[in-house]
């Protein structure tokens, strides 16, 4: 049994128990936001509120009464997380409001009491202007969310229309802002409004964004009731970031339905259907310049929200041991093209770096950046070691100033140790590294003993060409060749009549005494080894017939006599000496006649022989002759600038070293000195067009890239390149670019004989052995290999036209006019593609959408033969 003196104590506790668990006081933050600040009269504005925190599952608004506006109610949308044990809800409410006045009015502070607590966003101004011409301006009906009767809306096909609410299906394109800064983060959101399903998903067209970064914040769906109906949203939103002052206009997004869905989704009451594509409205944003002048050290982020704080991983460290730092930076600004952190060296300590890390993650659908810079210090004085805030400065959207963000600084103890100070280390392994006081361009290079005069590059010449297409006409011919051989070996009537006139000599040789029957044999065994006869059948007639089908009367007529002298030698008694003479008499005749039938069964292969001659001749002409010009000696030239450029005299360098490049000379230590010149002229656009030409002679040289590196470092805007290669590829693609373009040309030639080579070989042999099949098909696989890169090489070099920009600043225009717009503007020394040529104006591209128009005068071509001060 309890008694009832325990009872009350009991039932006091309790209540204060409770007392003390009474309901906390919520806490929560909210906001207001509408889809634009300046409306016709008789247009609509969206409202949207919006409060999140710990209130509990319900909350009320209050929207006060705004004179000369109709209101409407729109949906709410409600959802709730757990975030840590802690539970968060997140309550929208929609208006719309229907404007009758013609008067500026302020949207009042709306209330939202949830939880016990109150909250009050803040009230925004609206701009009313006229209403356009035709626009309905009927107010809405008086009961529920009723509109008045739209106006007719264009047939099925038509395109183009965005819809309305009420619709069964329409978009809409908003941005949380109409005015931002330059660099700041827009947010541009697609939506898809639905109150049935199509049979087919539709085609979305993104919208274009010329003149902003891009980044993708996903999609989401949710379900929203617009005046009294309820629909099925889906989003797409975009972070974009404005990259110069001036109106920027998003281009309209589009849907594209299949044909013949409207018939089912766009019928009304009417039985009217709707476009087959909608398309929304463009938008246009406002930017700002930032105000000038920054202050010093500005790092040009551009954010509404910032966070930067710094970590240490020990506070107590022995002397020489390592202690961690980290550095995190957070913000919804643009951190793709943020320069590194400034962590400044602690006093009586070293600084190595350790690692950065860059990501993105989406936070209350905006894109938000985190940077991590790890640092490692090493102190090497004992005692109280300070480790010093790192300082930011950025420009806050949100209030339009700069504003200086600064960390925490650390104070670590170092305590004594029995490590070596750097000072008294004698092994090396704890000496500081050498410090960099400056850094500065490499010198120009000396003169070398022989210049380069090569007009233009070997490779892609008619040389190049007729060198490698040489071996396949070679084996084409060595195929016809060896078929000629193996048909001889298959035709005896063949080898019979090429042995014709080897055999009749043998008869009729001096040495072997022929008396006049073997002069006749020799005559009569001749026209029967180019007949493919029997000796017996061939006579006096048969060799007349022989001779005069050669077109050689005077051959037959000769030996006709001599055939009839020696008849009469035979049987009339005749001495050896007419039989010599006979003889003698029938070589001579027999190798005229055989000279004659060669000419005309060899003619065509002697004349395709000719015709190769005169052809490689002509290919060989004009590729290896060199450009000579007259004028000064282009050695003393170049001597004579390095002088002026040492003395600092760089008017009278760059004059010299245009003098010995107008001379004829391209060699890669005239545009390395001469790219030193602009440099040091402040010229960095030509300094980058030298450099990237002394590149292309020599692309192993350590200076040529250093200086091209130093020089891009300095230019105001950011190279459109592709980002980190993976490990492999870019030792790949650092082993393409070592060589030359003529080297891979070359190294394509030689390949070429090889393979054909090989394939003669086993064409001679008559098969392909195990090991001889392995080695060609290695030999054609490196050659396939070569022909890319050489293929590559050759139009980056020479098929597309590279050119930097040499003016200060540089519109882009829509058009080869000063009259049309600019989309955007480009500084000195950015490298570009150009793509197309008209009157004085040149088309430029860095990839994507990022193309226009410029005047020729303000780029210069890479390549000297398209350069207005080229050769």
């Amino acid at each position: 049994m309890v008694r009832r003196r325990d009872l009350g104590g009991l039932i006091a506790a309790v209540g204060v128990i409770l007392a003390l668990a009474g309901p906390a006081r919520a806490t929560y933050e909210c906001d207001a936001a509408v889809n634009r600040t300046s409306v016709p009269q008789g247009g609509e504005i969206m409202l949207t509120v919006s409060t999140r925190g710990d209130m509990g599952w319900s909350a009320d608004f209050d929207l006060p009464a705004i004179p000369g506006v109709r209101t409407y109610a729109g949906g709410t949308n409600q959802s709730m997380s757990m975030v840590n044990g802690r539970t968060e809800t997140s309550v929208s409410r929609t208006y719309f409001l229907r404007v009758e006045t013609d008067a500026d009015f302020t949207i009042p502070a709306v209330t939202i009491h949830a939880g016990g607590a109150t909250c009050s966003t803040e009230p925004i101004a609206i701009t009313v202007t006229q209403a356009a011409a035709g626009a309905n301006a009927l107010p809405p009906a008086q009961t529920g969310n009723r509109t008045a009767r739209p106006d007719p809306e264009p047939a099925a096909g038509a395109g183009g229309a965005a819809g309305q609410p009420g619709d069964d299906i329409f978009v809409t394109l908003t941005a949380d802002h109409d005015k931002a800064w330059v660099g700041q983060q827009v947010v541009v959101t697609f939506s898809y409004w639905r109150r049935v399903q199509p049979w087919n998903n539709p085609s979305y067209t993104p919208p274009r964004t010329e003149g902003f970064w891009r980044e993708d914040l996903g999609e989401k769906n949710a379900r929203r009731v617009v005046r009294g109906r309820a629909y099925n949203v889906t989003e797409i939103r975009y972070a974009v970031f404005p990259t110069r002052a001036g109106a920027l206009t998003i281009e309209p997004a589009e849907l594209s339905f299949p044909a013949g869905v409207f018939d089912r989704f766009f019928q009304s009451q009417r039985s009217r259907t709707g476009p087959r594509v909608l398309r929304t409205e463009p938008l246009t944003i406002t930017v700002q310049e930032l105000p000038r002048p920054a202050p010093d050290g500005y790092s040009g982020l551009v954010a509404t929200s910032l966070d930067l704080v710094s970590v240490v991983d020990r506070d107590t460290v022995p002397r020489g041991e390592a202690i961690g730092l980290q550095v995190r930076l957070t913000a919804d600004g643009f951190l793709k093209g943020f320069s590194e952190l400034p962590v400044p060296v602690p006093v009586g300590a070293r600084l190595h770096d350790a690692g950065e890390n860059y990501r993105t993650a989406i936070d209350r659908d905006r894109l938000v950046g985190h940077i991590a810079v790890e640092k490692v210090i090493v102190p090497d004085l004992e005692g109280a070691l300070e480790v010093p805030a790192v300082a930011l400065t950025w420009f806050d959207a949100a209030d339009g100033r700069y504003r200086t963000s600064h960390t925490e600084p650390w104070r670590v103890t170092v305590l004594p140790s029995d490590r070596p100070r750097p000072s008294e280390d004698e092994s090396g392994f704890l000496r500081s590294e050498i410090a960099r006081l400056g850094e500065d361009l490499a010198f120009i290079h000396q003169v070398p003993r022989s210049l380069s005069r090569q007009s233009g590059t070997w490779t892609g010449g008619r040389l190049w060409w007729g060198l490698l297409l040489l071996p396949v006409a070679l084996l084409g011919g060595f195929r016809l060749l060896l078929a000629r051989w193996a048909a001889a070996r298959r035709d005896p009537a063949g080898r019979r009549r090429r042995g014709a006139l080897a055999a009749a000599l043998a008869r009729l040789a001096p040495e072997a005494a022929p008396s006049p029957d073997d002069v006749a044999r020799a005559i009569c065994g001749y026209v029967a080894d180019c007949h493919d006869r029997p000796l017996a059948s061939v006579g006096p007639e048969q060799v007349q017939a022989h001779c005069r089908a050669l077109d050689d009367a005077a051959a037959a007529r000769r030996l006709t006599g001599i055939l009839a002298a020696c008849d009469a030698a035979r049987f009339g008694g005749a001495g050896g000496t007419a039989s010599v003479d006979l003889a003698r008499d029938a070589a001579e005749v027999l190798r005229r006649v055989d000279r004659a039938r060669g000419q005309v069964g060899g003619a065509m292969p002697r004349l395709a022989i000719l015709l190769l001659a005169l052809l490689l001749a002509g290919l060989a002409g004009p590729a290896g002759a060199g450009d000579d010009r007259p004028g000064a000696d282009p050695a003393r030239l170049l001597a004579e600038g390095n002088q002026a450029y040492t003395e600092g005299r760089l008017d009278d360098a760059a004059a010299l070293y245009l003098e010995a490049r107008e001379a004829g000379v391209n060699d890669p230590v005239l545009h390395f000195n001469l790219g030193n010149t602009y440099a040091r002229r402040g010229e960095l656009g030509r300094a980058v067009a030298s450099y990237l030409r002394a590149e292309r002679l020599a692309p192993r040289d350590r200076d040529v890239a250093a200086n091209l590196q130093w020089v891009r470092r300095h230019i105001r805007d950011l190279e459109l390149n592709e980002g980190s290669l993976p490990l492999f590829i870019a030792q790949f693609v650092a082993l393409v670019q070592a060589f030359t373009l003529d080297q891979w040309g070359l190294l394509t030639v030689v390949l070429a004989w090889l393979v054909a080579g090989l394939v003669a070989w086993g064409w001679y042999r008559d098969g392909f052995g195990e090991r001889h099949r392995r080695l060609l098909l290695a030999g054609a696989g490196v050659l396939v290999v070569v022909v890319a890169i050489t293929t590559a090489r050759w139009y980056d070099e020479q098929g597309r036209d590279e050119a930097v920009v040499v003016a200060d600043e540089v519109a882009v225009r829509s058009g080869p006019s000063r009259d049309f717009s600019t989309l955007f503007e480009v500084h000195d020394g950015l490298t570009l593609n150009i793509v197309g040529r008209r009157e004085g104006w040149v088309r430029v591209g860095m990839g994507g959408d990022w193309e226009g128009w410029v005047p020729a005068e303000s780029v210069e071509p890479v390549r000297l033969e398209l350069s207005p001060q080229g050769r």
